[in-house]
């Protein structure tokens, strides 16, 4: 095993450590919360068996899984690259936006950059009033949580891809019994 593979594991382990403890911390702030699916993944409460939360280590990102062969996954937020100022602190130089937040440890840029993220994403989609979309872009599925409003998804599809195909599109919740 090299140094690098290494590394990798170790921080993989490590990050994992670090959600678990967030999480047993932060369950209580989630309207919907998230349980071990004992699949590496977890299940959402009340929210179908196809929505998971997925969550990879070795960097880390959060995404949503929609349980579809050719479904890519959904990221919510994820660490691009890395990056530490002595002067600054810990940050993710890989953002979009180029708006860089620092942090005095890697433990709290991960909490706020990608942890807390989820809760923020389930908190404002996870709603009576939005819908799971599934549109091919050419062999390759995307899926989305949007509201159920079909005008509002039509524009969205239309800014997505011009080419893109709905698949399917279903409610988010479990039926109540």
């Amino acid at each position: 095993m090299n140094k690098h593979s290494f590394y990798n594991g170790y921080k993989k382990i490590h990050n994992k450590i670090i959600f678990r403890r967030w999480l047993k911390a932060n369950i209580d702030r989630f309207n919907y919360k998230p349980f071990s699916n004992k699949k590496g993944g977890f299940y959402i409460e009340n929210v179908i068996d196809s929505i998971t939360l997925e969550i990879d280590f070795s960097q880390p990102e959060a995404m949503l899984s929609f349980n579809n062969e050719t479904c890519d996954y959904h990221s919510i937020q994820y660490i691009g690259l890395l990056r530490y100022d002595s002067n600054k602190g810990f940050y993710d130089a890989d953002r979009v936006d180029n708006i860089y937040k620092y942090y005095p440890s890697y433990k709290e840029l991960i909490y706020m950059e990608v942890f807390e993220e989820i809760i923020n994403y389930f908190n404002s989609n996870f709603k009576d009033t939005n819908l799971l979309y599934l549109i091919d872009y050419g062999g390759i599925s995307r899926g989305f949580i949007a509201s159920s409003d079909e005008k509002q998804v039509v524009k969205l599809q239309k800014i997505l891809s011009k080419n893109s195909v709905f698949i399917e599109k279903k409610h988010i919740f479990k039926a109540k019994l």
